[in-house]
């Protein structure tokens, strides 16, 4: 820790924290959703979160179903206010131990093979879109949805399926249209999200090198351009085209801006700043993101969406007492808090003294 608080300091954090964060959870009575996400900062799974919150198993469930529709755009507007921030975009599976996919389930699981545990497993992708305020350098999901590729989507339509899943390229066009009230300066995602449609003003990105650019009329491979800028066109917007022969060891590299103003170092700094976005990831996982696994598509969601909130919770309470903690020793001392309080019941209804 590096800064001391007293026990009251504490207590009035973790409750500042919470009160911000059920502002989003409209369809839920207040108790109920402070003790909801005070037990998803410290439960696993909704068995645990059930137990934490001291609520029943069936109340937890039916309240996940509304979480589903909370939105967590509006919290994060709160916290960074007018600064400056960068979009970025990635994605992520989200193992589901229990869930059935052939090739997808009405859940949205999928058969992946795991690099990590060497075998096939089910999961759920999700696209994670989160925003790094530049001003303090903090970053906060702004929105966590699952997606099917556009293969699995030909597929369920050629057996006469109805799709109720978006592509991660919808869900994400469909989400940018929200971002009124954000200072977006910049967005910032991989090769694989690389489209005609996504090439929009500010984006910051890196081609395969299998792209063709159009220069001086000509289609070139971006592999046969030299180390070095250029202006060129791709899918019928014109970037600035970043080549480098050896990028920290990893080789070759094709990165663009669509600002063709941007010098060099500026592509490279938003570039890299998009790898915030993993630890993002990490702290979700860290809180059990991984830890719900329901037979509907709404539930996954609101499951999904209470874990984003909670490392929400997690975060804002990180910030206000300058903590330099990770999401799971965090969640251990919030929930030496609650303990302390007498329950999460209890927690905001004691009469402390200074």
């Amino acid at each position: 820790m590096t800064k001391e608080l007293t026990r009251e300091e504490y207590y009035k954090a973790l409750e500042k924290a919470v009160n911000e964060v059920i502002l989003s959870m409209t369809g839920t009575r207040k108790d109920v959703a402070k003790r909801l996400l005070l037990g998803a900062v410290v439960g696993r799974n909704a068995t645990e979160i059930a137990q934490e919150a001291e609520m029943d198993y069936e109340t937890v469930l039916n309240n996940l179903d509304k979480a589903a529709q909370v939105n967590l755009i509006e919290v994060v507007k709160k916290l960074v206010g007018d600064h400056p921030v960068l979009l970025i975009i990635d994605d992520t599976h989200d193992h589901k131990l229990y869930a059935r996919a052939m090739p997808v389930s009405r859940n949205g699981a999928q058969i992946f093979y795991c690099r990590a545990h060497k075998r096939f497993e089910s999961a759920i992708q999700l696209l994670v879109i989160g925003v790094k305020d530049l001003v303090n350098n903090q970053i906060y999901v702004i929105h966590i949805i699952a997606y099917i590729p556009r293969k699995v989507e030909e597929e369920l339509k050629r057996r006469g399926e109805e799709v109720k899943f978006k592509t991660k390229i919808d869900a994400l066009l469909e989400f940018l249209s929200s971002l009124s009230g954000l200072n977006v300066k910049s967005k910032v995602f991989d090769s694989w999200y690389v489209n005609s449609r996504t090439l929009q003003g500010n984006t910051v990105g890196e081609l395969k090198s299998s792209a063709r650019v159009v220069e001086s009329g000509r289609s070139v491979p971006v592999s046969e351009f030299p180390q070095g800028e250029y202006l060129v066109e791709y899918l019928g917007t014109p970037i600035k085209l970043l080549v480098i022969d050896d990028y920290k060891g990893y080789g070759r590299r094709y990165f663009f801006s669509t600002d063709l103003n941007d010098t060099a170092e500026d592509i490279i700094t938003t570039w890299e700043n998009r790898w915030d976005i993993e630890v993002l990831i990490r702290e979700l996982k860290a809180l059990g993101l991984e830890g719900g696994s329901f037979l509907t598509w709404v539930r996954n969601s609101g499951f999904v969406a209470l874990k984003a909130l909670s490392l929400l919770v997690v975060q804002y309470f990180k910030y206000s007492t300058g903590l330099m903690l990770g999401a799971k020793r965090l969640a251990r001392l919030i929930k030496s808090i609650y303990r302390e309080a007498g329950g999460i019941k209890k927690l905001f209804k004691r009469r402390r003294k200074p």
